[in-house]
């Protein structure tokens, strides 16, 4: 094994580098050594380079979180995984000591260390973690679906709380990956209809590309009127997958519905009439991260009962990893999965 590999590392504001790092080694015996197969490029990895920052990351860290790839080499006390095994990654290390990690939401850890984003991540060949962050992946999963565990955890703590039920409506604000994650799952459940927004063309028709017909651009269309014309009174539930669309979700909910607000855009700042809250008795529900969940995301990308394959709009070398950014900033891909 070489001594160095090539990453892909954040160096401060804008600047993210290509260059030759050394090999992490194991230095816990609850660590595992992966040898990363595949990592998707997340909005967040666009945020972290964006000048200004939407999103804040530690200088010198290797970026890359969504990922999927062999262990290589097991710490000593690590019993549940092999060398050999396929795994996806949890990439929020979290204390499991704090109140919220002792009240079983990990996801809101006092303490998280975030791979990728705080601690090296998955933009390189080899990727050091915490066991308890591996989950073994049948070897029937393909490669580049692994790539999708980590949103696809993320996104199954948000349909557990809105709790779709078969037949009902919902409007999801955002047709990026997450998006189109929420859109599937929530087709997959039995939603009845489905309608996503977003004003990007090569999105939307991306979308229609899916199988989802009820597309808007409400730069184009008037979007309540639209919401409206197919469902009469208001969607059973609306998700801001985008991170800026709360005062939209909340207005094209019908009477007593539920809206998830998943997406994050720390410059966002949602302006609405209060008392629509309580005239609707909305259900207004943050979703953030992945609680628990991982398991059942695994679940799930081993019934194979999504179109994962269609989400991917290109696969590139990490030396494309400049130009995989760009076509994302520029809203010109949905989904990119790197192999390092």
């Amino acid at each position: 094994m070489s001594e160095t590999m090539l990453a892909a590392v954040f160096e401060g504001v804008g600047k993210l580098t290509l260059k030759d790092v050394p090999v992490p080694k194991i230095t816990r015996p609850d660590q595992v050594k992966i040898e990363v197969e595949a990592v998707g490029i997340c909005g967040t990895d666009v945020h972290i380079v964006s000048v200004p920052p939407g999103y804040i990351a530690t200088p010198n860290t290797i970026l890359g979180h969504e990922y999927v790839g062999r262990i290589v080499e097991v710490g000593g006390s690590v019993t549940h995984i092999k060398v050999g095994d396929r795994v996806v990654v949890n990439p929020n290390d979290y204390c499991g000591v704090c109140y919220y990690c002792q009240n079983h939401l990990p996801n809101l850890c006092e303490h998280v260390g975030a791979i990728g984003i705080d601690l090296d991540g998955a933009f390189c060949k080899y990727n050091v973690v915490s066991s308890k962050l591996a989950f073994k992946v049948d070897d029937s999963v393909p490669v580049d679906h692994g790539a999708f565990a980590e949103m696809l955890a993320d996104v199954v703590n948000g349909t557990n709380k809105v709790k779709l039920q078969p037949g009902e409506s919902a409007a999801i604000i955002g047709a990026g990956p997450i998006g189109q994650l929420y859109a599937q799952m929530f087709k997959a459940a039995g939603a009845g209809k489905i309608i996503i927004v977003d004003m990007s063309p090569y999105r939307l028709d991306y979308t229609r590309k899916m199988g989802f017909d009820l597309v808007v651009d409400p730069s184009k269309q008037d979007l309540k009127q639209f919401v409206l014309n197919h469902t009469g009174i208001g969607v059973d539930v609306a998700v801001d997958a985008a991170g800026s669309g709360l005062a939209t979700a909340i207005d094209i909910t019908r009477k007593g519905g539920k809206v998830a607000v998943f997406g994050v855009n720390t410059q966002a700042t949602a302006t609405f009439p209060q008392s629509q809250l309580t005239f609707k008795e909305l259900q207004v529900l943050g979703a953030w991260l992945a609680n628990a969940t991982f398991p059942a995301a695994v679940k799930v990308l081993e019934s194979r009962v999504l179109d994962l394959d269609g989400l991917i709009s290109h696969s590139i070398p990490l030396t494309e990893i400049h130009k995989g950014l760009e076509l994302l900033a520029n809203r010109q891909a949905l989904k990119i999965v790197v192999h390092p």
